[in-house]
């Protein structure tokens, strides 16, 4: 076992406290506090490296361990171990659950002013889209597209859970919904919640009454099919194709009030365009008729808190195209946990931004080579805030430079273990710059346990998706701190990053999001 300042961790438990010269969670060891040190023998001890992530706040205030909800119960044991081991090292003076953020919090070290401390948060993660997994995403709409139906057409309104368990109708339409994509009828109970509250909390807005409203339609065209068309003919300001629905547009359903007028309304407004209508006209046009409450696109996200959720209009003005939510974070509360790079097949790097949000930067399934995807989540819940477009995190990435390295295209990366060891001296460069970057406890690129040989590895045993992944990861966030080196540069482009997941910014179409 390593040596903590000359002492084994068992040693450390034994007598540390009693010792004539007792060592202080936040005394120095070669640049890491000694609570990180002894946390990261713990987790050897344990040997926990491949289900948890040790990670520190931007001001090495607070360690963080991680873990997935699915991992809960297997570890629940050896967590209890590691903070009795805390204890008996340095002393515990508070130990918190907290359940709003599924989290528990351990303050180590004297209480009294003054005294040194140490700050232990073992954080347990839901696993991203878990509920899109279980359910198609497709599924998932059409439900809420059922309910929505039944509040505009038939001038229903469900008052609890429970009224809508008592609508036949409603029901028999949900069970045909949930068995058109395989049978998952079982997790319609998964998603009632996210149905009241979606209903709820959309008519409960004066503006959006059911009387009048309806699903809209473009002459006899579902909105959605509708504006999939016409945003490929559509151009921004500098002449550039704005790209697909999704791209352009969160919105999962739209609802009108007057059909009739509203469909007159777009006609009036781009018969002069001849087929060239700019971004900017579509937007303004868009959020003159949500501003008016005449036409509203709905993007939605699954609610898992009984409590209910709540609605954002997004894009309508400047405040909500800056995300006001999350713009005035401090540098200091952005934090990236990029320790899964040198985690066994882990496949997620993520970037905190305070207790509001998170980037999860991944590949989607990792039995297979793939392109990574970034997608944010609303920290402390199931709810997804939406994937960022991957053309657009490129474009700001490699802003105002050259020369880009990262491209989200896995075949640009070694794909074999010869490939890797011929561009060994670039990869080294990479990885060490990242190292650097606040990984003090990543491997060394060398040595029979070194990255060098750990990324070999995955080549020899036939999982080159998960070197690749890894490689993938590593150029990303390389290039962004070497495109971004000023400290605050560097929050921002994190911020911007945030933005194209959470679709706000004049790039994109005003909506309104249900979480």
């Amino acid at each position: 076992m390593a040596q903590i300042k000359g002492k084994s961790l068992d040693n450390l438990i034994k007598d540390n406290r009693f010792s004539d010269k007792p060592l202080k969670p936040d005394d120095k060891i070669n640049g890491s506090s000694a609570l990180r040190k002894v946390l990261e023998q713990e987790i050897i001890k344990r040997k926990i490296g491949d289900k948890v992530t040790l990670s520190r706040s931007a001001m090495d205030k607070v360690e963080y361990i991680d873990y997935y909800e699915t991992d809960e119960a297997n570890l629940k044991k050896k967590i209890q171990e590691i903070i009795n081991d805390l204890e008996m090292i340095f002393g515990k003076y508070d130990d918190q659950v907290n359940k709003k953020e599924n989290s528990r919090v351990v303050r180590v070290g004297e209480k009294k002013s003054g005294a040194p401390k140490g700050v232990v948060n073992f954080r347990i993660t839901r696993e991203s889209s878990d509920g899109r997994k279980q359910t198609p995403t497709k599924v998932q709409e059409k439900g809420t597209t059922d309910v929505f139906n039944m509040v505009l057409d038939e001038n229903k309104r469900y008052d609890s859970k429970q009224d809508m368990y008592k609508d036949p109708k409603l029901m028999k339409k949900l069970r045909k919904t949930f068995s058109e994509r395989g049978n998952h009828v079982d997790k319609i109970d998964d998603w009632i919640n996210t149905y009241f509250s979606q209903q709820d909390i959309f008519f409960q807005m004066k503006k959006y009454q059911p009387s009048n409203w309806s699903p809209f339609e473009y002459h006899g065209q579902d909105f959605v099919k509708f504006w999939s068309d016409f945003i490929k003919k559509t151009k921004t300001q500098s002449g550039q194709p704005v790209g697909n629905y999704t791209t352009w547009n969160p919105s999962d359903i739209w609802a009108v009030y007057d059909k009739k007028k509203v469909n007159d309304a777009i006609d009036e407004e781009f018969k002069k365009d001849q087929g060239d209508p700019k971004l900017s006209k579509v937007n303004n046009f868009l959020i003159d008729l949500m501003s008016k409450a005449k036409l509203v696109g709905i993007s939605l996200k699954k609610i898992d808190d009984p409590k209910g959720g709540h609605i954002e209009l997004m894009n309508i003005d400047t405040k909500s195209m800056r995300l006001a939510r999350v713009i005035e974070l401090k540098a200091s509360e952005i934090d990236l946990q990029l320790d899964n790079i040198v985690k066994a097949e882990k496949v997620t790097t993520y970037i905190k931004f305070a207790k509001t949000h998170t980037m999860n930067i991944n590949l989607n399934d990792k039995k297979k080579p793939g392109n990574l995807s970034f997608n944010t989540q609303i920290s402390g819940s199931a709810a997804q805030g939406g994937q960022a477009p991957v053309k657009l995190v490129e474009n700001l990435l490699n802003k105002n430079i050259q020369k880009d390295e990262f491209v989200n295209d896995w075949k640009n990366y070694p794909i074999d273990a010869d490939s890797f060891w011929d561009q060994e001296k670039m990869w080294k460069h990479k990885y060490e710059i990242l190292k650097s970057k606040g990984n003090s406890s990543w491997p060394k690129w060398e040595g029979r346990t070194g990255f060098y040989n750990y990324i070999t590895n995955f080549y020899k045993i036939g999982k080159p998706q998960l070197a690749i992944t890894k490689l993938m990861q590593i150029t990303f966030f390389y290039d962004a701190y070497k495109n971004y080196p000023k400290k605050q540069d560097f929050a921002d482009f994190c911020i911007n990053l945030l933005h194209l997941g959470m679709k706000v910014g004049d790039r994109f179409a005003p909506h309104a999001k249900i979480s």
